[in-house]
């Protein structure tokens, strides 16, 4: 039983037992959980014409299945808000109204970072919107319901309260790391409610719900955040974000003792990219971040690391900003200006060879700690397939195609179709420090090896 069920149930025994002492207060009691039922069934009845049941077919690697999520109409033009990890791989997206009608769905865009997608449906009708809060002001402790789809059971809804606001998870790999303040909940969040509303006792959404972890652990993402994700979405179908090139890592008391102030505060330069906007700035490895654009800036664990991270992401890329740090014992402000942030989600191309290649984004350099940004890398290789009869391996770096250089997923694109008719095809790769060659038969089948 989850702990806010077990809370209510207790005071609600407490004030039964107290209720039968003072006969007089019974029916106040009575009337004051009557009114609450009332409002949480009033809540669902007007939120659950809004909450989408989604059906995603999705390919990874060389398997198809079915994933079951949920949505939230933000325009009653077919416009559906959910999560990114709803319709990443997606081959197909069906949606489901309130009436049981369904509809293809199709995405007009995805942000990774802050785990949300829209998507649209032409649906024969107008859609039903529901009214929207203000996650900034919302408290910790207040009565909340959560609306989703769980296992496949349509718009079930979940009681419980704000357990948590800024929260961090910093545990997921670099590449799905997310940078949104999570409201945490103890309302149920299971497989499923990925998508649905967050709504308070006002009937007001403040937030798209993206992940449970094990019982009680729910993260929202804010309803402030999604809509701004949503305009960015529809005007452009893709999202700018600031970029520094920065590494950092909190000023805990140690850090602060060692460089002569217990009390300084501020976040710790540890590395940069070569070439950055934080390098062309004159910034240095060891340099302390105290101020950005007059904010003060602290971090003492690594969870407190987000809050600079979206000041940078929600920066105007074009325009500078003013950064004060500490050098020695010497403030300065520097000015830098803000570019464009490279791309975190890796593209994926799958050939008709047996193998899968992805594009050297910055993290996956990073990642694999390879020794350039040149080439694709190769994600997945099928068993018995062409490429795995030429000893094609898995995170091997391709750099050639035959004679064709390759430096980016384009190139290897454009390669590929050039040499797709020939009966044998010659990679120069990469794996590791050691090059190697492997050569492609793509009519091959496993029994005519050797």
């Amino acid at each position: 039983m989850r702990k806010s069920y077990i809370l209510i149930t207790v005071i609600t025994l407490f004030l039964f037992q107290f209720s039968k002492a003072i006969p007089a207060d019974n029916q106040k009691v009575l009337d004051l959980f009557d009114d609450l039922q009332k409002v949480i069934i009033s809540l669902s009845n007007r939120i659950q014409p809004s909450v989408i049941h989604i059906e995603v077919i999705k390919k990874s690697d060389s398997f198809k299945f079915k994933s079951l999520a949920s949505g939230l109409v933000v325009d009653p033009n077919g416009y559906i808000l959910t999560n990114e990890h709803v319709v990443d791989k997606a081959q197909s997206i069906r949606v489901t109204l309130t009436n049981k009608l369904e509809y293809p769905a199709e995405v007009i865009g995805t942000d990774k970072q802050t785990d949300l997608a829209l998507i649209k449906i032409k649906a024969d009708e107008k859609l039903s919107v529901p009214k929207f809060g203000n996650s900034e002001k919302i408290e910790v402790g207040e009565w909340v319901i959560a609306v989703g789809n769980p296992f496949g059971f349509d718009r079930t809804v979940s009681f419980g309260i704000v357990s948590g606001k800024g929260r961090v998870i910093p545990f997921l790999p670099e590449e799905s790391r997310l940078i949104s303040d999570f409201i945490q909940t103890d309302a149920a969040i299971d497989p499923g409610s990925s998508g649905g509303p967050l709504v308070n006792l006002k009937g007001e959404v403040i937030g798209i719900n993206s992940i449970g972890l094990g019982r009680g652990q729910g993260f929202t993402i804010p309803i402030n955040t999604a809509l701004k994700i949503k305009d960015k979405l529809l005007a452009a179908g893709v999202i700018e974000r600031g970029w520094l090139g920065l590494s950092i890592q909190p000023l805990n008391r140690e850090f602060a003792k060692y460089f002569g102030d217990e009390k300084l505060k501020g976040i710790l330069i540890s590395d940069m990219e070569q070439n950055s906007p934080a390098e062309q700035a004159g910034l240095l490895p060891g340099d302390i971040i105290l101020e950005y654009q007059g904010e003060k800036i602290s971090a003492e664990k690594e969870d407190d690391l987000n809050r600079f991270s979206l000041l940078v992401s929600e920066s105007p890329v074009g325009e500078f900003a003013t950064i004060r740090i500490q050098r020695k014992e010497k403030a300065l402000d520097l000015k830098v200006k803000i570019a464009l942030q490279p791309k975190v989600k890796a593209e994926e191309y799958e050939t008709d060879l047996g193998f899968t290649v992805k594009e050297i984004t910055d993290v996956i350099y990073r990642e694999y700690m390879l020794e350039d940004k040149e080439g694709v890398l190769v994600s997945f290789v099928e068993v018995g397939g062409p490429a795995s009869q030429g000893e094609l391996s898995e995170e091997d770096v391709i750099k050639k195609v035959e004679d064709l250089k390759i430096s980016n997923l384009e190139d290897f694109k454009k390669a590929l179709e050039k040499v797709k008719d020939q009966k044998q095809i010659l990679l120069a790769i990469k794996r590791g420090k050691n090059q190697r060659f492997i050569l492609i038969q793509p009519g091959i089948k496993k029994e005519e090896k050797g």
